[in-house]
């Protein structure tokens, strides 16, 4: 596959719905996506990844990538959401873990079909090397659709250089990368493997980004100072435009 051909995640929620319904999604379906955008917009307010990217694009990126390579509405979602239960921001402010006030409210706002995936999500390990461990011993039955939102949410990371100007997986990730495209493969998903393939000859050519790597490797919230959240919540309540979860 050609640097051309290369697949590239959208990074925004219109480009997002552009794409659904140039793919044949209902009108309905991208109706229940942009109504779960805002959702997540809440839920990851001011949160940036390691690289700087606002994380709210990781999100569109991630489900757009599932979009491109499967036509499951709900899967599209549990991508959106796929760190609901790690780096979400409820309304109780207590911590993203998956409580039973947790659970419910997200179900109520994306479904309980969709809530059980990003739920199971949270027991599929995939940091460094867990996809040469997985490639060698074989994912459990019936968590084929886990390993497939895993390998799609890589694709989003690989798109964007994430992984050289973050390297959170090492200086070299030659490895991580060919036991994702056989995983890929293992699933009968040979254009996700050709994909990543495809992205990991271009990290092969990224020495440049060297000076550019992040050396505290870590993701960060910016919250706005005292005065103007007390300001947001002034407008909230006088039935401004403002949103405030």
């Amino acid at each position: 596959m050609s640097k051309e051909e290369l697949f590239v995640p959208r990074q925004t929620n219109t480009a997002l719905y552009m794409q659904l319904y140039e793919a044949g999604y209902p009108v309905a379906d991208i109706v229940r996506v942009q109504k779960a955008y805002r959702v997540c917009c809440a839920m990851f307010n001011g949160r940036y990844r390691k690289t700087g990217r606002p994380f709210i694009c990781h999100a569109v990126g991630a489900a757009s990538s599932v979009a491109h390579f499967d036509k499951s509405i709900d899967l599209v979602l549990a991508a959106m959401f796929h760190a609901s239960y790690d780096s979400g921001q409820y309304p109780d402010g207590k911590s993203s873990r998956r409580s039973d006030a947790h659970r419910k409210w997200l179900e109520q706002r994306i479904g309980p079909n969709v809530e059980s995936i990003v739920a199971r999500l949270v027991d599929m390990k995939f940091e460094t090397g867990d996809p040469e461990r997985l490639a060698s011993v074989g994912v459990p039955a019936g968590d084929e659709d886990l390993l497939f939102l895993v390998l799609a949410h890589e694709v989003d990371d690989l798109a964007d250089g994430g992984l050289a100007f973050a390297p959170k997986y090492g200086q070299s990730i030659r490895s991580r990368i060919a036991a994702c495209a056989t995983l890929a493969g293992h699933l009968g998903r040979e254009s996700l493997a050709a994909t990543i393939e495809g992205y990991g000859r271009r990290y092969e050519n990224m020495a440049w980004a060297a000076p550019l790597q992040e050396t505290k490797l870590e993701g960060f919230r910016v919250a706005p100072n005292l005065r103007a959240y007390l300001k947001l919540r002034r407008e909230n309540l006088r039935g401004d435009s403002v949103e405030v979860l």
